[in-house]
């Protein structure tokens, strides 16, 4: 049981870059475009918690233009 709690609480935490709905709310959420998302995915994985990390250590923000 614990384990499958553990599986679907890391199914959450991932961002899942075939599901252009879902891409588009973490693009919201993190206000950065889709390039700067897959760029994040690409050096830290798909983990929406180490994206996040990712995106503020790099001070990644989409330009106020795009906004």
């Amino acid at each position: 049981m614990n384990e499958d709690i553990k599986d679907r609480d890391e199914e959450v935490d991932r961002i899942h870059m075939d599901e252009g709905y879902e891409v588009q709310a973490w693009c919201e959420l993190f206000e950065i475009s889709i390039v700067d998302l897959k760029h994040a995915i690409e050096a830290v994985g798909p983990s929406a918690v180490k994206v996040k990390y990712y995106l503020e250590e790099n001070n990644i923000r989409r330009s106020e233009h795009l906004r």
